[in-house]
């Protein structure tokens, strides 16, 4: 038997997996990749998504950085689901 999974049912086998809630980066990674090889997406855009939410996950971490390095209020932690 195969087919799809909901994006519903991965996250709640993670979540038991993980002992945590997924984050929605991790969902979209073990959806888009093969299962015989997490590293190789199922297609250019899959990886290029991924590759764009690294970006601005990156670009947001490094915002922060620089508000604390100045002095100035960091504002909340980076929430990745909100990205």
């Amino acid at each position: 038997m195969g087919g799809s999974t909901t994006y519903h049912s991965t996250a709640k086998k993670m979540a038991t997996e993980l002992g945590r809630v997924p984050l929605q980066s991790e969902v979209f990674l073990r959806t888009h990749t093969r299962k015989k090889d997490r590293g190789q997406f199922v297609d250019e855009r899959s990886e290029q998504q991924i590759e764009q939410h690294k970006a601005e996950i990156k670009r947001l971490e490094d915002k922060r950085a620089a508000r604390i390095a100045a002095s100035e209020p960091a504002g909340p932690p980076i929430d990745e689901d909100e990205v």
